[in-house]
């Protein structure tokens, strides 16, 4: 009898149990509300920014009175990363870790305010209950250098058994694109329609041929290393990206951007996490090499991006426009360092020196400038080329080599003197770079001939095309005539 009073009793103590606990184990396992914008967000923002930052007024180019204008960003792209709290500038500019403080000559928001825009962020920024996190894509290729802007450590990358053939076969090169010169190696990159074409800055001999085959590419640079070659282009109005090339074994690695134009100005940052592109968009954009996303993009130029060049410490990035719009960007952030003002004429290229203190900038006004970065004040102007400043190129002691719409193609010192004129082109010179060991210059011209010079005398010791002669029968393609969004 006992035994059945206990067995009865727990009985009835679990339906108990069910019925007070059931409840409570159903409500822990409801899934955690979503921290919204259109919920919770923005009602704090209504009260501290929206008298600054909406769509009458916007400072800076933000607005945060909408989902959609917050996570666009401002002047200097987005400020909003969802998931990644520390990479979120909105976050250090409400926290006031940062300048400009927002709201500004107050004090921060309120510690509790402040911990649900940090759940909102770090829950993947939603805009409304109905929305989803967005996962962040995995790294698709480590491409981190350790030795960043100085030599890497071996032998200096050279090619290795990349293919000699070209992929389009011309009567005659179009007009020089692009010129660049690895700077550990004697190797020089010379753009092509449709490929780049790989040459030995010592001999000329031709060291193979990279397919390009979305279009022409505008921009060749190396890495700071060495061991990777971007080329930006395109197809004029139609498309525009960044390839990433293995100068060693010719492979293409890597790609960034889909452009409505083609790029025209394109490069690597020193330990190769970040590309940045700009063209005929007005736009210069910065890729992270770990996913391809967009890390930020500038809006302040307002005419064409015609330069685009990292310092070789990684820190600053110059960007320059038609419009003679000159800049200097924190690297990492795309933040303002200085506006670079006293050129008359579009900024053609940049350059900056191995120390990264001095950046070069070609004009169309007829100028060099030397810039200081530590005052960001031209120290020096240099009356370089009549008619306008085509490009140049820094070589590691110092030396400037530029070409201009003089026809001619001149070397620098520092100080402004000129050293040597070299022979002159065919055509106008479009296009020039300086070797690793400052022995030999490359120049190209609109005829599409591309010269090697010796920088001791001042002689021809070489020819390097865009459009080399096949070595196997049956290489190559048909040509397609070349566009340039340029014209």
């Amino acid at each position: 009898m006992n035994r059945l009073l206990l067995q009865s009793f727990g009985f009835w103590a679990a339906i108990i149990a069910c019925v007070w606990v059931g409840p409570s184990l159903a409500a822990d396992a409801k899934p955690e509300a979503k921290t919204t914008y259109t919920d919770h967000v923005r009602p704090i923002l209504r009260e501290y920014c929206f008298s600054c930052h909406n769509q009458n007024k916007a400072q800076n180019d933000l607005k945060v009175d909408s989902y959609e204008t917050l996570m666009e960003g401002g002047a200097s792209g987005a400020i909003v990363e969802p998931g990644d709290l520390e990479s979120s500038w909105f976050w250090d500019l409400i926290t006031h870790q940062d300048e400009p403080a927002m709201p500004p000559n107050a004090d921060k928001m309120p510690d509790e305010k402040l911990a649900v825009i940090q759940k909102w962020i770090e829950g993947g920024a939603l805009k409304d209950s109905g929305s989803k996190a967005v996962v962040k894509k995995q790294p698709t290729m480590d491409l981190s250098l350790s030795a960043g802007a100085g030599r890497p450590e071996g032998p200096a990358a050279m090619p290795e058994g990349v293919p000699k053939d070209p992929v389009v076969l011309s009567e005659r090169a179009a007009a020089s694109t692009g010129i660049a010169a690895s700077p550990w190696a004697p190797v020089a990159a010379i753009a092509g329609q449709r490929q780049v074409v790989l040459y030995n800055t010592d001999s000329a001999e031709l060291l193979g041929v990279l397919p390009y085959p979305e279009g022409i590419p505008y921009a060749v640079r190396f890495s700071r290393s060495g061991t990777l070659l971007l080329a930006g282009g395109g197809r004029s109005a139609s498309l525009g990206l960044v390839v990433v090339f293995d100068v060693r074994s010719g492979q293409r690695v890597f790609q960034v951007g889909d452009e409505l134009d083609a790029v025209l100005a394109a490069d690597i940052n020193e330990d190769h996490t970040l590309i940045a592109l700009g063209g005929p968009e007005k736009l210069v954009r910065v890729f992270n090499t770990a996913d391809g996303e967009l890390a930020y993009d500038i809006r302040k130029h307002t005419d064409w991006v015609l330069s685009v060049e990292f310092s070789p410490d990684g820190i600053l990035l110059a960007t320059g426009d038609r419009s003679a719009g000159l800049a200097v960007w924190e690297a990492d952030t795309g933040r303002e360092f200085y506006l670079l003002t006293d050129h008359k004429g579009a900024i053609n290229d940049v350059s900056w020196r191995s120390d990264s203190n001095m950046l070069a900038s070609a004009s169309e006004d007829g100028t060099i400038k030397l810039w200081d970065m530590n005052s960001g004040k031209a120290v020096k102007s240099i009356n370089a080329h009549s008619g306008g400043v085509a490009a140049i190129d820094f070589a590691r002691d110092g030396r400037i080599v530029s070409c201009g719409r003089d026809g001619l193609v001149r070397l620098w010192d520092l100080s402004g003197k000129k050293l040597r004129d070299f022979p002159r082109m065919k055509d106008l010179p479009l296009e020039v770079a300086i070797s690793h060991d400052g022995s030999r210059v490359i120049g190209g011209d609109f005829s599409g001939q591309t010269s090697v010079w010796s920088t001791s005398d001042g002689k021809v010791v070489g020819q390097m095309p865009a459009n080399p002669q096949p070595l196997s029968p049956n290489a190559g393609d048909k040509p397609e005539p070349p566009t340039s969004p340029q014209s």
